[in-house]
């Protein structure tokens, strides 16, 4: 059952004018006209970190201090207790959804810190199915490949690139996007060894057809 805090008359209307002020950010956003300036747009953003700051503020002199994910904090980069930790929309999202629950950003349980997984891929070059053994860190991956092992960051950048760039390999350019995705959707939502392993299965099938499909015949013979 969500637990939701009572507020007061003040953190009640600071709730109303900070949920004014994230619809306007949201509706810019999704605007594809952006009838704003950028002065206005920085005047709404610097508006609603300082609603969200004075808000937490308050729920925390409260004894309601608001929670959010740990991986949501690193990302930002400063501390919750600074106004600019709420210049971003999602953030100002889930200081909302706490006040309505508040277990709602609790932190589940990593399942996968220290647990190695394989990614599998086709290489033309070798003509067969190459096996990156890739170990799920605190800050990120560790990648091992014939007995020598690389440290790299959420992303696998650029540890996983260098590597497929002296294979020969033709990857999609946002392959570390999608591995940073993965580490933040493991730690949050505390995915199983089977969930992540079937998630880098995509994306090592997803190397896979990029290799399969680039033109290496003809007028491309040789290039790669």
């Amino acid at each position: 059952m969500p637990k939701k805090l009572k507020l007061t008359e003040f953190q009640t209307n600071l709730k109303s004018e900070l949920e004014i002020l994230y619809n306007q950010i949201w509706q810019y956003i999704e605007s594809d006209q952006k009838l704003l300036s950028d002065e206005d747009v920085n005047r709404l953003y610097d508006e609603m970190a300082q609603k969200a700051h004075e808000l937490h503020m308050s729920l925390k002199d409260s004894g309601h201090e608001p929670k959010h994910h740990k991986y949501m904090i690193e990302n930002r980069g400063c501390n919750l207790e600074d106004e600019r930790f709420y210049e971003h929309v999602h953030l100002v999202q889930d200081l909302l959804a706490f006040v309505d629950n508040v277990h709602i950003n609790d932190d589940s349980k990593d399942k996968t810190i220290g647990k190695t997984f394989t990614l599998k891929f086709f290489t033309r070059r070798w003509q067969y199915i190459e096996h990156y053994k890739i170990t799920r860190t605190e800050k990120g991956w560790d990648i091992k490949v014939l007995g020598d092992s690389y440290s790299s960051n959420k992303s696998i950048s650029t540890e996983l690139n260098h590597l497929l760039d002296n294979d020969g390999v033709c990857y999609p350019k946002d392959i570390n996007l999608f591995f940073e995705w993965l580490w933040d959707k493991a730690a949050e939502k505390g995915l199983s060894e089977a969930k992540v392993q079937a998630a880098i299965n995509k994306l090592g099938k997803w190397i896979s057809e990029c290799e399969k499909k680039v033109p290496r015949e003809g007028v491309f013979e040789g290039l790669i």
